[in-house]
Parts: C-alpha cells; sequence; structure tokens
C-alpha cells in the first residue's frame, strides 16, 4: 500500500515537471519570435499567471482587460 502510494507521487511529479518544461518551452518559442510588444504581454501573463499580479499601468494606458476583452476606454 505504502508503495503504491510512493510510486503514484512519483509519476505526478514527474508529469508535473514534464507539463511545466512543455509550457515553458512554448512560452520560449513565443517570446523569441514575437514582436517587442508581444513579449511584454506574454512577460505580464506569465507573471500574473504564477501570482506575480499585473504591474501598475501608466497613466495614459488604459490596464488591459483580464481574458484579452475589447474594452473601449471612456475619456
Amino acid at each position: 500500500m505504502l508503495t503504491s502510494v510512493i510510486v503514484a507521487a512519483a509519476v505526478l511529479g514527474v508529469a508535473k515537471v514534464v507539463r511545466d518544461w512543455l509550457v515553458l518551452r512554448q512560452v520560449r518559442a513565443a517570446m523569441e519570435a514575437g514582436t517587442p510588444e508581444d513579449r511584454v504581454r506574454i512577460g505580464l501573463r506569465l507573471a500574473e499567471a504564477l501570482g506575480g499580479g499585473q504591474a501598475p499601468a501608466a497613466p495614459e494606458q488604459a490596464p488591459e482587460p483580464p481574458g484579452g476583452e475589447a474594452v473601449t476606454p471612456r475619456r
């Protein structure tokens, strides 16, 4: 019983490492292929996904809505 729990935990750990490696490989490819604006956008989304949150927007910029929704700022 204990052996099966240890084996299951090891398999889940390896699966998480492989999944993270695949995600980071895709992020790296997107960063290399993108424009500077794309790199900033990808970096902000990655930071948000990792728990860093979104940096405060400059006064002349409207913050990007969550989920990529298009919103026209009011003036």
